[in-house]
């Protein structure tokens, strides 16, 4: 109310102090006073009235402020989403720990330039892609005869036969078809036919397996869920086999399992390791240790040795049978290197980048391997739509896919290239076959073919 309409009203309480004192006065003056007040109140009521009827005038001017109003809520409201959606949060990675415990990763090399073996090419763009939508990430590739066969991300071993893909064998169970499903799925990766024609498979989760390629049964010739050297495998990958049947493969991490192996780069810690079955023994046992996101392996040509990629390093490694050293066999290379493999007709060794990285290029393994904070901050928000995200963005690269040719000193006397990824758009591993080149790939819908014919200088 309005100061003046407080101010009538201050004889009302002045009435009711007089007659609490009203023997202090004569009866005529409390009837004069009751007189006056009741005139007082008359015009209170009347002020009043006329008080509401000039708030009814400016009620148009209140309903013309509304909009004032509503801006006002629409501020709060943005204020309130990004407390909900930026300030908490970042609170949360500051307040909650991360689940890696990262290290400074050393000795990551500079990455070369595009020259010599390395000059920008699209040979790869010559390829082609067969059972487009028919598998789904098939990493690994083994051609017997008129047949082709590689494990697939639903956990099934395929037998590609006269252009029909047959599911041969799964060693998990349903439910199958996503990342987060391989632990109970399975995922096969490594494979090798052997020299009695069985298929070995290592799957990521379960252990090494013998397939029967006609029946598809298996034996499991070594279980993950057994240690070794103490230590339980999380994450098998890359075989070979020599000779004398021996198996030899990789545990990339005793950590971390395959649906989480971008954190195996994030911590930093080296604990990739190659192991060795023996058919005789039936035992499995630890050659060596140390690796980090130990990878694609390969018996050398003159059986004195395993490659073996190390794939967060940018190097393949070679561990020599007979006197046990460990030593670098192929350093600085121009990306990450996956599975290895042996071409007889050329007598070199082939190698598929899992990602590529080239000098004067940014790339987002080497901007994080000296700030291990920062990789534990990722860790939190995790997941492996944000690698490939951080991955794509960093692909500034002059090629978008690339296969090494490397020589038996490890020295790259070719690659080659899909500049733009229009046709190979990575490359997992490298199979050759009758004059023909197969392309495998962890995340491609498709297997790439390629007739050497097509290359010349091939």
């Amino acid at each position: 109310m309005s100061s003046e309409g407080a101010r009538l009203r201050r004889p009302e309480k002045k009435y009711s102090d007089t007659l609490k004192n009203s023997n202090e006065v004569t009866e005529e003056d409390a009837v004069k006073q009751a007189s006056q007040g009741e005139e007082l109140e008359s015009d209170s009521e009347s002020e009043s009235q006329k008080i509401q009827e000039s708030e009814l005038e400016l009620l148009p001017e209140v309903l013309a402020t509304e909009p004032l109003v509503r801006k006002h809520s629409w501020i709060y409201r943005f204020f309130q989403a990004l407390i909900l959606t930026i300030v908490i949060p970042i609170v949360a990675l500051i307040v909650f720990p991360s689940p890696i415990s990262p290290v400074e990763i050393t000795g990551l090399p500079e990455p070369p330039e595009f020259t010599g073996a390395l000059t920008v090419n699209d040979l790869l763009s010559n390829a082609e892609q067969i059972y487009r939508g028919q598998v789904s990430g098939p990493e690994s590739i083994v051609v017997d005869v008129d047949h082709i066969y590689t494990g697939t991300a639903d956990g099934w071993v395929n037998d590609i036969h006269q252009g029909t893909v047959k599911k041969l064998v799964r060693f998990g169970s349903e439910p199958c078809g996503g990342i987060e499903n391989e632990n109970t799925c399975g995922r096969p990766l490594g494979m090798r036919m052997d020299k009695h024609g069985f298929l070995i498979v290592a799957d990521a989760y379960f252990g090494l397996f013998q397939v029967n390629v006609v029946t598809g049964d298996y034996t499991t010739l070594y279980s993950s869920s057994t240690p070794v050297n103490g230590k339980t495998p999380k994450f098998l990958n890359d075989l070979d086999i020599d000779d004398d049947g021996k198996i030899y493969f990789t545990d990339t991490s005793t950590k971390w399992t395959r649906n989480n192996f971008p954190m195996v780069f994030l911590e930093g810690i080296p604990d990739g390791r190659l192991l060795m079955y023996d058919p005789v023994t039936k035992k499995t046992t630890q050659l060596f240790e140390g690796l980090l996101f130990a990878n694609g392996v390969q018996v050398t040509r003159d059986k004195t040795a395993v490659l073996v990629a190390e794939t967060s390093k940018f190097r393949i490694m070679k561990f020599d049978l007979a006197t046990k050293n460990l030593s670098v066999w192929s350093d600085r290379l121009p990306g990450a290197p996956d599975n290895i493999r042996y071409c007889k007709t050329s007598g070199t060794y082939w190698v598929g980048l899992a990602l590529i990285t080239q000098q004067g290029k940014p790339s987002f393994t080497h901007f994080l391997a000296n700030r291990p904070w920062v990789r534990g901050v990722i860790a939190k928000v995790f997941t492996i739509n944000v690698f490939l995200t951080l991955k794509d963005f960093f692909a500034k690269t002059d090629a978008k896919a690339m296969a090494l040719e490397l020589n038996s000193e490890g020295t790259i006397i070719r690659s080659l290239q899909d500049k733009n990824g229009a046709v190979i758009k990575g490359v997992s591993e490298v199979e050759h076959a009758d004059g023909v080149m197969y392309f495998g790939s962890f995340n491609a819908n498709y297997v790439g073919r390629l007739y050497r014919k097509r290359i010349p200088e091939l």
